[in-house]
């Protein structure tokens, strides 16, 4: 099999698993924010042990990766595709992390209920998390830079969303300290959503790079 063909092979291989390491984050992230919701303990300590799992694909997805540019040597286009699905493994890689964090906040909180403790808008930052990371998948695959871009502008919209939450579990807070415990794990389960759509613009950006060739920063 000619050098470039043995090179496209193993692009491809890199990209199934790169769609396969995107979709159990982005399955990651909505069973947090559900076992939040109905307070399911298995399902929590299950995404906690899965987490290793993730390492162990991103960290072999990465070896893929240097293999593919040591033994090929690929040069321009090739290997930005390669690179930013370095980055890409490395940034989906840590938002299991983050479901991983917001499974093991869940798991230290206490039974009371949390609607008074902003539960819809984690909700909603959720579901603006998940949106962000099917948009650059999508903008990933299909070579859309300006989806990429719009992926970065919802990042700003994120942000309002937990300065919001921020300030409603401040209030809560402070006029009943029993609202302490559960809220100060609000907050650290909002700052992990933050972080999520960090990353995904990060993978954008990404996105931006393999196509245009130039390092932009759409956080």
């Amino acid at each position: 099999m000619p050098g470039g063909h043995i090179l496209e092979a193993k692009k491809r291989q890199i990209e199934a698993n790169l769609t396969g390491l995107f979709d159990e984050v982005g399955n990651a992230i909505d069973a947090a924010i559900k076992c939040l919701v109905k307070k399911d303990q298995g399902v929590c300590e299950a995404l906690i042990r899965n987490d290793v799992k993730l390492n162990e694909k991103r960290r072999m997805l990465e070896q893929d990766c240097l293999v593919a540019i040591a033994s090929q040597q690929p040069v321009a286009h090739d290997l930005r595709d390669i690179v930013a699905d370095m980055r890409i493994a490395s940034e989906l890689e840590r938002m299991g992390d983050y479901a991983a964090d917001i499974a093991a906040s869940v798991l230290e909180m206490d039974g009371d209920d949390l609607h008074g403790l902003g539960l819809l808008d984690v909700q909603r930052m959720s579901g603006l998390c998940q949106d962000m990371l099917n948009h650059a998948m999508r903008a990933h695959r299909e070579g859309d830079t300006t989806l990429a871009r719009r992926v970065g502008a919802s990042d700003d919209e994120l942000d309002d969303l937990q300065q919001r939450l921020v300030g409603t579990l401040m209030d809560a807070m402070r006029a009943d300290p029993g609202h302490v415990h559960n809220g100060s794990r609000m907050l650290w389960i909002a700052h992990n959503l933050e972080r999520c759509g960090d990353r995904a613009a990060n993978i954008a950006a990404q996105v931006v790079f393999r196509i245009e060739g130039i390092e932009v920063d759409l956080n």
